[in-house]
Formats: structure tokens, sequence, C-alpha cells
């Protein structure tokens, strides 16, 4: 009997906490509070407290005399007359003239072999070098410098937050804020014997016992002109507080009137929107920057969907942020491609930020994600106008998803995805496409990395977690083995952990907590320097069955500390003394180096919850969409091989949260049809009848020989060996009937009409749309085959795949093994060709792939 199964699908992002009770006590009354604008993978938003060298600091002036008494213990309060001075909008314009570098190096970075158009410009970036300046400053600051010169003196014990600067030949004050989460409130009182007057946007008024109190706020990586005078004694008071709605809505506002002119520009210039691809040709014909409006820098592609209400940043394209020697440097590449290299940012999608790092596995596939499949020269005058492109695989078709580069920022920085070089934008550009896809930055809050891989590489995947729950129970022998030779395949293994994943600190790539007591399983994960609410990469699996049965997982820890990590086979433990060979055979000792650790299988299973394997080869991939009507398919392949080949069959259904509509609908369940493969052979009695030999599973590499399983889940997939002794073969998509799948079902999935792109509908059958005129339900999928040699008479495989059709009658729909092969050639049928190293597909039609 045929049975339907749910696959795991899992969310690595936690809820969101109140973060009310999780706030520190301020440096003076007020709060420090670092909380992310979003929170939907952090398990508490609250960042280490910068601490006050005192509250109340005391000070004295060399240029002026003691304060008396009455002036140090005077009240702060009912001024009796006000002299006030400035504005009050967070906005500050002091600038100096940059350093100006005294010369330019080559940044050394090799191009990419495959590229001999050096695509990207990597040959032509450089970097600038400063003359060394004859005295070091007592402070090194983070996230920019003062505007001022003058004597620096640091206003918190903790470094990186508020610094005062005095130029005491000008006898001006004034206050650099070096952080990027906190605005500083500061407040002087001048003794009444002092000649100060208020500069730039501070505001001063004095007490009735002629005392002075000047106050201004600081926000993050700007310099507050302050004061200038004679000082006769002093009393200041700090408080820094989160970056307050007026930060944000005055910075929004002072952008929102460039970026609407570069939207208006754009309406002007295409009048009638026929999508991103026309527009941007118009951008580059007329000169004029181009502006997704398809994925507009507006608030709602931030916010929409959201679990918790975003702060209201606005959008800033990096040459706006840059100075102006380095705009010419912007590349979407300025460094090797390495696991890690990424700054999550303060989105909350560490999911994908876990994706991205296993695909920087092989630098290779990330590169190639941002081929332009126009050409390097299109690509360069797309560039130059602010254009950017991401092949990614959606919902089983190759898409070139064009972005243009507003990414939300503020204190000049990008707040989600980034490179610790300002230069480098490639996880901006990346993450955007994810965004955009989604629907919104707020709709890239949770997912599976799994998933996000399989977008960015277009193999299939599979997750073990039931699997992994088991070994939990029994040890895993059998588990082991598979993950083994998976890895002996070259297949890419992930490891995910429970929980909730901890905050980043705002504006640094630091943890603000990682375990909270007590908590279960984060707790367990307790000196291991494993973080709970992420996936890690396994970069190698080995077992010793002569030494002692030893078994071993590589694990790169790109989020955690390595060295944290004390069990058995940690770096320096004694186990790599007693054996030896193992030593020799890993590599011991050099785990911290390159951020990887070995843990023994049982502490994977203690440490860990589950994973997942992509079945990353190379392979030609070729992608045709198909519709359902009432569980019959428009489309079935016809398969023959000249000699023995290895092809993946995948069927991958329409992911809901790329529907246009799904953050009006994302609170309703949206449960897949149970979907199934099944691959037939030419019967042995040679009657000209067919029998199925293989069936997908919830396992790719283990297809069912005698089983019907139809399975929930985002794509199915199945590897198989094909034989010319068994040529031809047909592969059969299949949908379970049922009452969501057939006439009257009011399933999602089966109301997809102008919810998803129209290429999803191109191969329906005339037959099929008088069906779906009569009520039929009409469902669409793409069908995969990825193979090892090219198919078609231009490639030298011996593979070819013709577009057939089986009559809605067929028994085989009714789960028969045995069926007749009564099949329809289907021609003028879409689909697409992607070779293995290229980055982008072709788009083809015919009657079979060629």
């Amino acid at each position: 009997m045929p049975s339907a199964t749910k696959a795991a699908e899992r969310n690595y992002a936690a809820n969101p906490r109140n973060t009310e009770d999780a706030s520190y006590p301020a440096t003076e009354p007020g709060e420090i509070d670092n909380a992310s604008i979003f929170s939907a993978s952090v398990e508490f938003d609250a960042a280490e407290k910068p601490h006050a060298a005192d509250a109340r600091a005391n000070g004295r002036n060399g240029d002026g005399d003691a304060q008396d008494a009455s002036d140090r213990e005077r009240s702060l309060a009912s001024p009796e007359s006000l002299e006030r001075h400035g504005g009050p909008a967070p906005t500050n314009v002091l600038r100096k003239q940059p350093k100006q570098p005294t010369r330019w190096e080559p940044l050394g970075l090799a191009v990419p072999q495959d590229d001999p158009e050096d695509e990207f410009d990597i040959g032509t970036a450089r970097k600038p070098v400063f003359q060394e300046e004859a005295e070091k400053t007592k402070y090194a600051f983070v996230n920019g410098e003062p505007e001022m010169e003058g004597e620096v003196m640091s206003c918190f014990e903790e470094p990186g937050l508020l610094y005062r600067i005095v130029n005491k030949k000008n006898k001006v004050w004034a206050f650099y804020n070096d952080s990027l989460a906190f605005e500083v409130h500061v407040t002087c009182t001048f003794g009444k014997h002092s000649k100060v007057e208020p500069l730039g946007r501070t505001t001063m008024s004095r007490a009735p016992d002629g005392s002075y109190t000047a106050e201004v706020v600081v926000y993050p990586t700007e310099t507050e002109l302050f004061m200038k005078g004679f000082v006769n004694g002093f009393n200041s008071r700090l408080r820094a507080l989160p970056l307050s709605d007026e930060y944000f809505q005055t910075r929004d506002a002072l952008q929102h009137s460039q970026v609407q002119e570069e939207i208006a520009a754009v309406q002007g210039l295409v009048g009638e929107w026929k999508g991103a691809e026309e527009a941007l040709k118009r951008c580059i014909a007329e000169n004029v920057p181009f502006t997704d409006l398809e994925f507009p820098p507006v608030w709602n592609s931030i916010q929409r969907g959201a679990t918790r209400t975003p702060k209201q940043m606005p959008w800033f394209r990096p040459r706006m942020q840059l100075r102006e020697e380095l705009v010419d440097q912007l590349r979407l590449f300025r460094s090797k491609v390495a696991p890690g290299d990424v700054q999550q940012g303060e989105l909350g999608d560490c999911w994908l930020m876990c994706a991205m790092a296993t695909l920087e596995e092989n630098p290779a596939d990330v590169m190639r994600l941002f081929r332009c499949p126009l050409g390097a020269a299109t690509a360069r005058l797309e560039r130059a106008v602010g254009a950017y492109r991401v092949t990614l695989n959606t919902n089983g078709l190759w898409g070139s998803v064009i972005v243009d580069d507003y990414f939300p920022g503020y204190a000049g920085r990008p707040r989600f995805a980034h490179s610790s070089d300002a230069c480098e934008l490639w996880p901006s550009v990346l993450e955007k496409a994810f965004a955009k896809v989604n629907g919104s930055y707020g709709l890239v809050q949770s997912g599976d990395p799994v998933h996000a891989l399989s977008d960015m590489t277009g193999c299939p995947s599979s997750r073990f977690d039931e699997a992994f729950a088991e070994a939990q129970k029994d040890g895993g022998e059998a588990l082991f083995q598979q993950l083994l030779q998976h890895r002996k395949c070259g297949y890419q293994l992930v490891l995910t952990t429970a929980g909730k994943a901890p905050a980043l600190i705002i504006g640094t790539n630091k943890l603000a907590g990682v375990l909270g007591e007590g908590q279960e399983p984060e707790h367990l994960l307790e000196g291991t320097g494993i973080l709970p609410g992420h996936a890690f990469t396994v970069t190698d699996v080995r077992h010793f069955p002569e030494h002692g049965d030893v078994r071993l997982l590589q694990i790169r820890n790109v989020w955690g500390s390595c060295e944290d990590w004390g069990g058995p086979w940690s770096a320096t433990s004694a186990e790599w003394e007693a054996h030896p060979e193992v030593s020799r055979a890993c590599g011991a000792g050099r785990d911290a180096a390159d951020s990887t650790i070995w843990m023994d299988w049982q502490h994977v299973l203690r440490c860990f919850e589950g994973g997942g394997v992509i079945y990353r080869h190379v392979a030609y991939d070729y992608r045709l969409p198909l519709t359902f009507a009432d569980c019959r398919p428009s489309v079935v392949l016809e398969v023959s091989v000249a000699s023995p080949v290895w092809i993946c069959f995948m069927l991958r259904n329409i992911d809901p949260r790329t529907t246009r509509d799904y953050a009006d609908h994302a609170d309703e369940p949206h449960e897949y049809p149970p979907l199934m493969l099944s691959l037939a052979t030419a019967h042995e009695a040679q009657d000209g009848a067919f029998r199925v030999m293989k069936n997908t599973s919830v396992d790719t590499a283990a297809p069912s020989g005698d089983k019907w399983t139809f399975v929930q889940a985002r794509e199915i997939s199945m590897l198989c060996r094909l034989i010319p002794e068994a040529s031809p073969y047909l592969l059969i998509p299949r949908m379970m009937e049922s009452e969501d799948t057939v006439s009257g079902s009011q399933q999602w999935f089966a109301n997809l009409r102008n919810r998803v792109s129209p290429l999803h509908f191109n191969n329906r059958s005339e037959a099929q749309a008088a069906a779906v005129a009569e009520g039929a339900a009409e469902v669409p999928v793409v069908l995969g085959v990825r193979c090892s040699k090219p198919i078609g008479a231009e490639g030298d495989g011996g593979v070819k795949v013709d577009f057939k059709c089986l009559g809605d009658d067929n028994v085989v729909f009714e789960n028969f093994p045995k069926f007749p092969a009564e099949t329809v050639t289907q021609k003028g049928i879409y689909y697409q060709v992607m070779p293995p190293t290229r980055g982008y597909a072709e788009e083809r039609v015919g009657a079979s792939i060629a």
C-alpha cells in the first residue's frame, strides 16, 4: 500500500523573546539595551555593559583654577535663565579632511583560472597605504576616528564607546562616539567663573548660581563639537542608551528624499514596469542609477513578515558611505573566500549565514553565483549603475536575481550581512537576493541551512534528523557508516545544534552571551565551543577499526571557539599520543589554526540534534517545469544510456515562502503535497510493458525497490545507476491522490496561478488546460535531472532524454508495478540547461534534451 510520509522540515530560528527584562543597568539612569532590531534567532537581546569610569566624573581643566565647593555641590535642577544654542535634529555634518593614502598596493588576490576576462575585476583591486604616524595614539579606534585633532581621553573604563577631545590651543571640546550600538547623552556643568559658549548642536543653560550646563547627544561614529572657552572646574554625567527611534527616523528621513529621487528617475525612464531586466537595460543606456522597483529600498522591504517590529533604518548605497577615493575599489570580491569570513549583522538569519559558511568550503561555488549570463563586459556596465546578479535555484528553476546596491544601514555601516572589508559586497548582495526571492528581509529571519545550500548549488539534499535521534538511542553504527560513505563520495555534510542562537553584540561579531543558565539542551554544550541554534560543516569523517574502533568527525567551528573544546580528541588531548597512527592520519594539532575540531562519534551524538547531506557532485543540470492536473503529470521522461551512468532525478515543490503574497498568509499552514518519482524499465517478457524498479524514499541515496512512499517535503530525489541493458527507462512524476490534490482542492499549492513565475506553467498540455477549466486541481512542480555526462546529441555521454506523456488512465497511476508504455511524444517543452562550471542556465525548447 502506498503511504505518505512527512519529511522533517526544520526551522532553525527561535521565537523572539521579550527583552524588557534582559537589559543591563545604565551607566547613569537609563538603559543599555543592545537588542537587535530583529531577534527571531536569538536567545536574549542584551549586550555587555560598557562600564563607566565614574557615573558623575568630577574634573579639573588645566586652563583654569579649581572649582570651588559651592560649584561642586550645586543642584542641577530648575535653571533660572536659559541660553539655548543648536537644534534638536540628531544628525551631524562635522567632517575633517580625511587622510590621503601615500600609495596604493595590489591586493594580491589571484584571478580564478576559469575567468580569463576577470569579470569581477579582481586583478585591478588595490588597497590604500597611509604614512605611519610618528606618534601612535593611545587609543585604537574601531569604527572610525574623531573629526577633530586634540588630546583624546576615554570617558569610560571600557574603551570603544565615548572619547573627549580637547584642543587646548583653541580651547575647544568635542566628543566622539566609537560605538555602533549606543547614543551617548552628555551633560557637563561648568563652574560659574567659566567663560564658555556652546558649539554645534550643544544646548546650554545657566542656573541661578551662575553655573553653565551644556548638553549634547553623540551618535555612533560621529564627532560633536561641544563648547569653546575658559573652564573653571566641571562636572559630567554620561548616559549610554540604545539608539532612539528619533535617531533612526531622522536618518531615514534624511536619506528618504534621495532614495525617492532615484526611484522616480527609474519610473520616469521605464514607464510601465516590465521587469528588472528591461529596467536595467534602460538604466545602462541612459547612465541612470538602477533602483529595483520589484524590491525597492523602502521600509516594507525590511519589515514585511518580520516576527518583531524593527527600527526604521535608512538605506544606503556603498558609494554613499565610503571615502571618495575608495569608491573605485568597490568589488564583489576583495579577499580570498574562506569559511567564516562573513559578518552576520543584526538580521537574525543565522541559518542563511551557516549555509554561506558551508558554501565557502568551495570558493568557486560562491563566485559562480555572481556570474553574469550576458558576459563580463555587460557585468561591468551593470555594476557601474549599481546592479548585481545572483543565480539561484528558486522552486527548482534557475534564475538570475537582479538586485540594486541599496542596503539597510546606519552609522556608516551595513547592518545586515557584510564583509569586514567595506569595499567587498558579495555577502550583502547574496543576502539581499534571498530577501528579494522571499519577499523581504524579515521573511528570511528563519529557515533551513540545507535548503539554502540547495538553492545556491542546485544539488539535491536530505536531512537525517530521525536517523540521528535513533542513533542517540542505539549508538548510531548504521548512521556513522552512512556518513562515512557520504564523505567518501564527496558529499557535503552539516550538523545542527538544538536551542536558540545567542545574540550578537551590535556592531561587532561577538556574542552577547552563549548559554543561558540551566537551559535544556543548551547547557549540554557548555565547555565545547559549540553554539546552540547553528549549523556546522563536517569537513572529514574517519574510522579506525584497527586502532580501538576510533570514530571521528572533523567539524569546522567558525561560530564559537575551537580552544574551548577540551573533550576526547581535542587539540591537546592525550588520545593523539596514545594513537600515533590516528594522529598522523588526522593531522592533529592544527585545529585552532583552521577553525576545526575533531570530535568522537559519541560526543557528536551528545552535542548535536541532527543534520543534513547535500549531494554535491560535478554534474550537468537540467530543469523542466511541469504541472499535475488531478495528480496526472504533463510530462514524463524516456531515458536511454549507451554506457553505465549515475543520474540524480529530483522533483521540487513550490516553496510557499516564495509566493508573492506569502506575508499575508504566513500564519496559515503550508504543508507540501505528497510526491514520488517512479523509475521503470522494459518488462522482461518484452511485451511492450514496463515495470517500476525504483521509487523515491526519504533517503536520496537509497531509493526503494518494493515500496510506494509519497513524501511531503520541499524536494524529493533519488540517485540511480542506469545501464544500457535496461534502456529505455521511463521516469514518472507522481502525486498522491487525496481531497487536497484533486478537483475542489482549497490548498495553497493548488491555487498558484499569478503567485509564482509563469514559467512554472509553460509545459501545461492542452488536455490539462481543458481539465483545469473544468475544475481539475492544478499543481506546478519542477523536474530536475543531474547527470555526470552531458545529455543529448551535443554531448558524448551517450545519454538521451525524450519528453513523453502517459494517458491519464494508465494503471501506473494506480500504483500497479507493471503497466503498458503507451506514450505520446511531447513537443515544444521548455527546459533549462546548466553546465557544471558556467554559473547560469540556458533556456531551450524542444521534444528532447539536446
